[in-house]
């Protein structure tokens, strides 16, 4: 049987994602790094935002290129309509030469094989391809050693069909403000960009820093800066909130699915990791590990319902969570909840969420799948 029929409720469980405050954020970011270019970084989904809308809306305010992280983003935003440069901001197997070709993206690159495989796949396809060269000075992901820049370049620089567009670093501990590590990193990169110039190995584009460096070391922007999480409302570290203005993008929001007492002693949730020591009024959310509301934020985490804060209760499921609202007066089904951002005096923020369950803002951010409907503001 065929059905051709449309969806006329969605589920009240939703991200609104603010175009105006990611609009804000970039552009102090920007003026953060007025010299430099700025590659605005979008892999994961956008971190959970949406890659498509806040790619045009990056490029339609200033960014200069996107990064993302594999052939499948970029490709899917040059669908869109997308025609600035975009980087594949990670490794990536030799077999992805002709996609990388043919939808004109920008390979990070500092294996031969992979080299050899995009040189090949260009003059077949009689196009060249950008790549920009990787060098590995300490975070030890992947990248070329600096002392093996040289011969790499010796063997691999003249491939037909190449356009050695840029070279770039990723610092490891820029973000603690270890900066005798951070900066030993980037005198290496710099020394080892000097010398590859003097073999006449030449780069126009030179990049190393993220979030980080672009709101607190104008000294490393460079060519370009790639602000990631920074473009969403979150400083890498809170000792950067005096220095730039950020706005979080994302509210999170719900509405209590079922309401109902409890007796003392009764075992709460998968597991009975939860029991009430008194009568307590529970209500169940629905959202759970399965729309990427973790599983650590189990009897640690809260939710605001009119105003005040509740806590979760017993292990999260995957599809529903489990609040206590005992203390809240006329709670009832349909009630708004807000898992993520304002209401009214009260705020839930993605710091509080990667506290709550000992991580970081990016995982929060990025986990939330795509079965939870974004809408732009």
């Amino acid at each position: 049987m065929m059905y051709s029929l449309t969806i006329t409720s969605h589920s009240p469980t939703r991200a609104e994602v603010d175009l105006s405050a990611f609009k804000e954020n970039l552009q102090a970011l920007k003026k953060a790094a007025k010299n430099s270019m700025l590659l605005a970084v979008i892999k994961t989904n956008a971190y959970g935002h949406g890659i498509v809308p806040i790619g045009r809306k990056a490029v339609d305010n200033g960014a200069e290129r996107l990064g993302v992280t594999t052939v499948e983003e970029g490709a899917l935003l040059r669908e869109n309509g997308i025609n600035v440069p975009i980087h594949i901001l990670s490794s990536i197997f030799p077999e992805r030469a002709a996609d990388i070709v043919t939808y004109d993206l920008t390979a990070s690159v500092s294996n031969p094989q992979l080299l050899n495989a995009i040189s090949q796949e260009a003059v077949h396809q009689k196009k060249n391809a950008s790549v920009h060269l990787k060098i590995d000075t300490g975070l030890h992901r992947f990248g070329i050693e600096p002392e093996r820049a040289v011969d790499f370049c010796n063997s691999c620089y003249h491939l037909p069909g190449l356009i050695w567009e840029g070279i770039y670093t990723h610092f490891s501990s820029a973000d603690e403000a270890d900066w005798v590590t951070t900066e030993k990193q980037y005198a290496l990169f710099m020394e080892t960009v000097s010398k590859l110039e003097g073999q006449r190995f030449t780069f126009p584009i030179r990049h190393a820093g993220g979030s980080t460096i672009t709101i607190e070391r104008s000294d490393m922007h460079l060519d370009m800066v790639r602000p990631g999480i920074a473009l969403f409302g979150f400083h890498p570290a809170s000792r950067q909130q005096n220095l730039i203005s950020l706005k979080p993008v994302m509210k999170l929001k719900s509405k209590l699915l079922h309401v109902r007492e409890l007796p003392p002693k009764t075992a709460v949730g998968y597991g009975g990791s939860y029991v009430t020591d008194t009568t307590k009024k529970i209500a169940v959310v629905p959202i759970g590990f399965g729309d990427g509301y973790q599983r650590g934020l189990s009897n640690k985490g809260e939710m605001l319902v009119r105003g005040k804060r509740a806590q979760i209760v017993g292990n999260i499921s995957l599809d529903q969570t489990l609040i206590d609202v005992t203390h809240i007066p006329n709670v009832t089904v349909g009630d708004e909840v807000v898992l993520l951002g304002k209401q009214k005096d009260e705020e839930i923020t993605a710091r509080d969420l990667a506290d709550w369950m000992d991580s970081i803002v990016d995982e929060v951010l990025a986990s939330l799948m795509e079965r939870i409907r974004r809408v732009y503001v």
